[in-house]
């Protein structure tokens, strides 16, 4: 799985798990949501609290993504042609590199070949 499609499982997941947060909110008050309503206040307590620990954990995911995301992105940006192709196909959009053979066109093993080289250029880059 790509960080992109990641990303958008990511966010779907926080945002069901809001709504289903709101719906076991507002216990005290006037507007029960629909779940709390049904349940006493200690079980509302308690749902509520592992509510906010999961979209707590949601959310520092989705941050770190999308900066991990970025920096790829930026490194990506530093190659062209093939090379930018196979980084982003790669790390972009999660491809194996039997996939990008298919898709580029080329062999596998020149894919792979190509992919073990720009390995060894980022690392030289960053080391």
């Amino acid at each position: 799985m790509g960080i992109d499609e990641e990303l958008i499982d990511l966010r779907l997941s926080l945002k069901l798990n809001q709504k289903e947060l709101y719906r076991w909110s507002n216990y005290t008050s006037g507007e029960d949501g629909d779940l709390a309503k049904h349940q006493n206040f200690i079980t509302a307590l308690r749902k509520q609290a592992r509510l906010k620990d999961v979209i707590r954990d949601l959310s520092n995911r989705i941050e770190q993504l999308e900066k991990e995301r970025k920096e790829i992105v930026e490194l990506i940006g530093k190659f062209t042609g093939l090379n930018q192709q196979i980084l982003k196909l790669k790390y972009v959009e999660g491809l194996t590199l039997e996939s990008i053979a298919d898709e580029t066109g080329y062999a596998y093993q020149y894919i792979k070949n190509k992919h073990a080289e720009l390995m060894r250029i980022i690392k030289f880059d960053r080391g």
